[in-house]
């Protein structure tokens, strides 16, 4: 006659156990790669705002006092101490129109060329790329975000 057995033998429990640490290590690894990705895309959304903060300093900035208050490249850090680890940049440039302008024609040739050396000179005086980048680290590892936009100034183009 066979006894019966009750319980768990040794390595029954071993094995359970082995495959418990696993799926808690693998559950662990999750939620820590969710964290990691939550905060990663918390510092980006807050990158942007920061960067559309700066554009529209930017903008009523040019309104005031034109572009030529602008140094070619600036960079600073933010004034809130809560974003203290985001830096910015700045860079307002000249449009090149290369390829949109046809090179200037003699004024002798239809009237043309006056038109181009107008609109050249409109381009050159009335509008430019305002170019903003967020920075920071992440991990140990830099990151950065940039808003683009070209800017024109309305004033004086009763001047054109």
């Amino acid at each position: 006659m066979k006894k019966q057995r009750h319980g768990f033998t040794l390595v029954e429990i071993l094995a359970a156990l082995a495959f418990l640490s696993i799926a808690l290590l693998g559950f662990h690894q999750g939620q820590a790669g969710s964290v990691k990705i939550a905060r990663s895309a918390e510092f980006k959304i807050q990158a942007v705002a920061l960067a559309q903060m700066k554009m529209t300093e930017t903008e009523l900035q040019i309104e005031k006092k034109g572009f030529q208050s602008f140094l070619e490249d600036e960079k600073g850090g933010f004034e809130n101490k809560a974003f203290s680890q985001f830096h910015w940049k700045r860079k307002v440039t000249r449009v090149d129109l290369g390829c949109f302008m046809p090179a200037p024609k003699s004024a002798d040739e239809s009237g043309q060329g006056g038109f181009f050396q107008i609109a050249q000179k409109f381009f050159e005086e009335s509008v430019r790329k305002v170019e903003v980048i967020v920075e920071w680290e992440l991990g140990g590892r830099p990151q950065e975000t940039r808003v683009n936009q070209l800017y024109v100034r309305s004033q004086g183009l009763g001047a054109f």
